[in-house]
């Protein structure tokens, strides 16, 4: 969304990256007039409040309109703990909507991979092989950011509904403070030389690429999900340390840099098959 009354996604950086560099004991963000929000912002208020309540500073969201006020809190923010969240039994319980959700173990990670698959089959049409390949490659990105954020990952989840069946958007997003791409990759003796973020992230994308030097089964999962993406439609958002990557299928990659944000920030967004 490019709307001026709407906090879409290409603002993360702005609003987001503005905030990080604040030193206000409370850092405000002003949301008079915004009539939306999109669940990668959210994803990001709830790892800005974790970390300045973490510092004893705090997050004022100033002025909301009450339909947005609504929505957050159905989205479960300002984030005050994790409500239950019990695997899918069928996909008739495929979810439109997953409130913001903190990844504390594997356990957890399976079973939103697994909400989001059954919602991928019975709302988006995919095929089972195609969904299971993305539930793999979530998997291993919720794997990622629990061995190397600094504190639990969150994760949310829409369904955009529209009068078209074909014009649903799955938006998933999946956000850790961590020592982000760069640091995570340089583990790896084969990526010790990287300096960059932009680097990293470039390397990242690509088919076998991990700090896990020990284990040959990872670096899948970003490359994984960007190639759905670009193959079947959708949009993929990478960020990480000062360096983003935007990925549309049928265009070449776009790279931003942008304001320092740390951890790794991804936004998956997948369209009907």
């Amino acid at each position: 969304m490019t709307d001026s009354k709407a906090w879409g996604f290409p603002k993360f950086n702005d609003l987001l990256g503005t905030a990080y560099s604040s030193t206000q004991q409370e850092v405000a963000l002003a949301g008079a007039g915004i009539t939306f929000i999109d669940p990668y912002i959210i994803a990001g208020m709830a790892l800005l409040q974790d970390v300045l309540e973490e510092e004893g500073r705090s997050l004022i969201l100033q002025d909301c309109e009450p339909t947005v006020a609504s929505y957050l809190r159905r989205m479960n923010f300002p984030y005050r703990g994790n409500r239950e969240l019990l695997p899918p039994e069928s996909y008739e319980e495929s979810p439109v909507l997953l409130e913001l959700f903190r990844i504390c173990n594997k356990q957890d990670g399976d079973t939103v991979a697994r909400h989001v698959l059954h919602s991928l089959q019975d709302r988006l049409g995919y095929p089972r092989v195609l969904a299971h390949n993305v539930f793999n490659a979530l998997s291993e990105a919720f794997q990622n950011s629990l061995e190397h954020a600094q504190s639990s990952p969150f994760v949310i989840m829409q369904i955009f509904k529209r009068q078209d069946p074909s014009q649903q958007r799955l938006v998933l997003c999946v956000l850790d403070r961590g020592q982000g791409v760069l640091a995570s990759l340089k583990k790896n003796p084969k990526y010790s030389h990287l300096t960059e973020d932009r680097q990293a992230v470039e390397l990242a994308l690509q088919k076998g690429v991990s700090g896990v030097f020990t284990d040959h089964t990872r670096g899948q999962g970003l490359w994984r999900l960007q190639d759905i993406c670009k193959r079947y439609g959708g949009r993929f958002i990478l960020h990480s340390g000062s360096s983003q990557v935007y990925i549309k299928a049928g265009e070449p990659f776009y790279w931003y840099s942008s304001p320092f944000i740390p951890g790794t920030q991804l936004r998956l967004e997948l369209h009907p098959i």
